[in-house]
């Protein structure tokens, strides 16, 4: 996990400022969103028996009728602003929860919104086209905001440097280099001819890959034969195989029709394929 995560970040830093700053952003608030559900499952949980809320706002009014009282002891503005302190809490304890509840998440959604609007237009100004109609001693600002940040992100993602990329992005030249390292692999790797049952009793190797062409050598079911790579198909249809055999140091084309048949469509389909 801790090698994809710093994997993770050596593909980030790729990215552009701006970019990166959304990405991170969004990542933050997602985590804040959860954290903030789940402390509220907890509360709604427990609110029955921890009254949070309604003690909240007894030690609120307490407090700031103490403190009214020892302002103003029995004076006339001290005792009205007593009495709406004891309003503003009968009030508050008695009014519909979830009506106000909605009318403050509405608005602080609003705010926060905003906020985090203005944050992220501050970090990444330096990073955007405006940036060059703004004198620079307002830039210089911008520019210590937009450190502020770097510097949170460089503490989370110290030591990326060693892990390698999670992403990596394979150029067509690469994957056709090795391909063709592939297949010149499988070249090198040597195939032996099979015969059936035909070839082993005897067969001409011939010079050309046609019945006419000069015989250069001859095999049988005890030959070591090479498969050369190549084959042909002459004007009757006939098949032929390139091959060499290494006793008698002869290169020459064998006829399809004394080769295993399963083999000869190997040869053909593989040669096909390349």
């Amino acid at each position: 996990m801790k090698k994809m995560y710093f994997g993770a970040w050596h593909n980030f830093y790729h990215l552009s400022w701006p970019v990166r700053f959304f990405v991170e952003g969004m990542i933050f608030l997602f985590l804040i969103f959860v954290l903030f559900r789940l402390v509220r499952r907890l509360i709604q949980k427990y609110r029955k028996v921890f009254p949070l809320y309604s003690c909240f706002i007894k030690l609120c009014a307490g407090i700031s009728s103490e403190v009214v009282y020892i302002l103003g002891r029995n004076r006339s503005w001290a005792v009205e602003t007593d009495n709406k302190i004891i309003e503003w809490k009968y009030k508050k304890l008695e009014e519909n929860a979830e009506t106000t509840a909605g009318k403050k998440h509405t608005r602080l959604k609003c705010c926060a919104a905003i906020v985090i609007l203005v944050i992220y237009i501050a970090a990444v100004f330096v990073d955007l086209p405006l940036s060059k109609y703004v004198q620079e001693e307002y830039l210089a600002e911008f520019a210590g905001i937009k450190i502020f940040f770097r510097q949170y992100e460089e503490a989370i993602s110290r030591g990326y440097e060693s892990y390698p990329p999670l992403i990596i992005e394979r150029k067509p030249e690469e994957i056709k280099e090795e391909e063709a390292a592939e297949a010149i692999e499988k070249t090198e790797q040597p195939i032996y001819v099979q015969l059936n049952e035909r070839g082993k009793n005897g067969a001409n190797v011939r010079r050309a890959p046609s019945l006419a062409g000069e015989v250069v050598g001859g095999v049988n079911g005890k030959s070591e034969i090479l498969y050369q790579h190549q084959w042909d198909c002459d004007d009757e249809e006939r098949y032929w195989i390139k091959i060499y055999i290494p006793a008698d140091g002869v290169e020459g084309w064998l006829s399809g029709k004394l080769v295993d048949s399963v083999q000869l469509e190997e040869f053909i389909n593989e040669s096909e394929t390349w």
